[in-house]
Parts: C-alpha cells; sequence; structure tokens
C-alpha cells in the first residue's frame, strides 16, 4: 500500500465520519442553547439583579446562565440561571461553608438599543417583571456583559469582570 493510497483512505474515512455527524445533529438549530458562564463581584450593585438578599455576606457571584431560543425565533425564549454566592475561601476555587445558591427560570427577549447606544443589542431576562428583570449587553456571539437596572454597564476593576463567557 502506497503513502497515496493510505491518505486516500484516511481521508475519505474522515469525510464519512463529518457527513454521519450531520446527519445525527437536529434539524431544529433554532433551539440549540448557549451556556454563559461567569465569576464576578458580588456588590450592593450586583446582589439585587439575580435576587440576593440585601443583608447577605457576599463577595463573589458565580453564575450559569442558559439560553434557550425559541423554535423558530431568534430574539425570544427561556432561560435557566444558576447562582452560587458567598463569601470565598482564600487559595481555593470554593465558598465558605458551600456557599449559597439560588435559581432562577423565565424568558427572555432581545431589546434593541440602550440610552448610550441605539444599535445595542441586550438580552434581558423577565423582561415583563421589571422590579426582577436582569439584562446583558451582548458584546458579541462569545461574551455577555451585565448591566445595572439603569442598563449601564457593570464596571470592573483589573482583577475582576463583569463579563459572561459563552461555554457551548
Amino acid at each position: 500500500m502506497t503513502v497515496r493510497t493510505i491518505f486516500l483512505f484516511l481521508g475519505c474515512l474522515y469525510f464519512s465520519i463529518l457527513h454521519a455527524h450531520a446527519q445525527a445533529v437536529p434539524a431544529d438549530h433554532s433551539r440549540v442553547s448557549a451556556v454563559f458562564v461567569a465569576s464576578t463581584p458580588c456588590s450592593p450593585r450586583t446582589k439585587p439583579l439575580p435576587g440576593i438578599p440585601r443583608g447577605a455576606g457576599c463577595e463573589l457571584i458565580k453564575w450559569e446562565l442558559r439560553l434557550v431560543r425559541d423554535t423558530g425565533k431568534y430574539s425570544s425564549g427561556n432561560y435557566v440561571m444558576d447562582c452560587t454566592y458567598g463569601m470565598p475561601k482564600q487559595g481555593a476555587r470554593g465558598f465558605i461553608n458551600g456557599g449559597r445558591s439560588l435559581h432562577r427560570e423565565g424568558k427572555w427577549t432581545i431589546i434593541k438599543g440602550t440610552a448610550t447606544n441605539p444599535a445595542a443589542i441586550v438580552y434581558r431576562l423577565d423582561p415583563g417583571k421589571p422590579q426582577v428583570s436582569v439584562s446583558f449587553l451582548c458584546l458579541n456571539k462569545n461574551l455577555l456583559h451585565l448591566l445595572d437596572n439603569r442598563d449601564q454597564l457593570m464596571i470592573g476593576t483589573g482583577a475582576w469582570s463583569y463579563t459572561l463567557n459563552r461555554m457551548q
């Protein structure tokens, strides 16, 4: 068997596997979930956004946000948001006493524009409930940035950011 024959065989095998994988992917791509994660500071301005009690001892929030599109739509869907918050263990990744968890589910929609940027794309969780809605500015398909309750960017520091990164 020549080297050329081996490469031809491997190339055919590679494209056969790709074709088989493409056949296994569901036809409804519009409901693909996007998962965003982040670790952000927990401050008096961030506590109310996911629903952390004002008096809770908290320096760190770990976010996981799952967005699922409505069938055939790109501008709305359902979300699941899980946050763990509390006082971080020094020199470790976890929380003292495991932290506290909160879970939220609901609807999300895309809102066009903010006061400072009319072209901005904003993902708003629970748009029909302004007292508990949470908003994220879409920086690109892989990054969402937390907005305060006036739709202003949450400003981080050299050590902390309010940007959620896409995992899937």
